[in-house]
């Protein structure tokens, strides 16, 4: 068995800079109250309550915990480059990821379709088995519903190929699986602000994994996420997804996982994030 440390545990508190007990308030803000300023203070009480870290009563069910940094830059006319280096880490099945999603590429095909290819390659660090390297090479289509309520309603489907391989053993093993997003993304603010800086906003989307060598749909994910445009370069979002897979000898799926995401998107070109990412609302 490996002796590892784990990183610590993120002081919510302190990132919403809650006074604790003991602690003095040295200022005080105002917030206006305003009907973004109240969606955004009920979207941070869910997300408290989504992302304490408390163990599910079912044994079987795991908490994990990522990061994603995604840096968007332009390389010609409508074709976009995409690097994403991350992290996971699940304390409760003890592994550790880190990945890295390049090359990356977008072609923004029409104002309301995008094609995407790229590889995305993980290196998992397993506690108390071999560790692993994945090559998941991948291809996609976006595509946006247009519409005049100034929301993001898209289908995003990409095809997946999983190729694993036992760093102990240096076998490999693979397969094929096609995995479409179905989502829709609301502006927290009124019509005229909508999505431009300083403003919140809201996504739930749902997404089935297709396994071709199972011919069966696992996993299957559920999520909710709160996010802030900071400025017209960067994005931040907090992310809860339910996950439900098969675990071994089950026909059925069942929920086995919760994983809470901090994603922070940044784009390297005015404007880019806007144009890739609500593309009936930019230029």
């Amino acid at each position: 068995m490996k002796n590892k440390t784990m990183p610590a545990r993120f002081s919510l508190a302190q990132f919403m800079d809650i006074p604790l007990p003991g602690n003095r308030i040295t200022s005080t803000r105002k917030f206006p109250r305003s009907a973004s300023g109240v969606h955004a203070r009920s979207w941070l009480l869910f997300l408290f309550v989504a992302t304490c870290p408390v163990r599910a009563a079912d044994d079987d069910r795991s908490n994990e915990y990522r990061t994603d940094v995604a840096l968007e830059h332009p390389i010609a006319g409508d074709l976009t480059g995409l690097f994403d280096p991350g992290y996971r880490w699940n304390p409760d099945l003890e592994y550790r990821t880190f990945t890295i999603l390049w090359p990356g590429l977008i072609y923004k095909a029409a104002g309301w379709a995008q094609v995407s290819v790229g590889l995305r390659t993980f290196y998992i660090d397993n506690e108390n088995s071999a560790d692993q390297l994945e090559l998941r090479p991948y291809a996609g289509v976006k595509l946006f519903l247009p519409n005049k309520l100034k929301w993001n309603i898209y289908n995003h489907t990409r095809y997946e190929f999983r190729d694993t391989q036992n760093l102990v053993t240096h076998d490999w093993s693979g397969y094929s699986r096609i995995r479409t997003q179905f989502g829709v993304e609301v502006p927290l603010t009124s019509r005229q602000r909508a999505w431009n800086p300083r403003t919140w906003y809201g996504r739930t989307d749902v997404e089935p994994f297709y396994r071709f060598d199972q011919n069966a749909v696992d996993p299957l994910r559920a999520e909710v996420a709160f996010g802030y445009i900071l400025n017209d370069r960067i994005r931040l979002e907090m992310v809860y997804s339910a996950e439900f897979s098969r675990p071994s000898g089950s026909s059925s799926l069942e929920f086995t996982k919760n994983i809470i995401s901090l994603n922070i998107k940044i784009g390297l070109q005015k404007g880019l994030l806007r144009r890739l990412l609500d593309p009936n609302n930019g230029s």
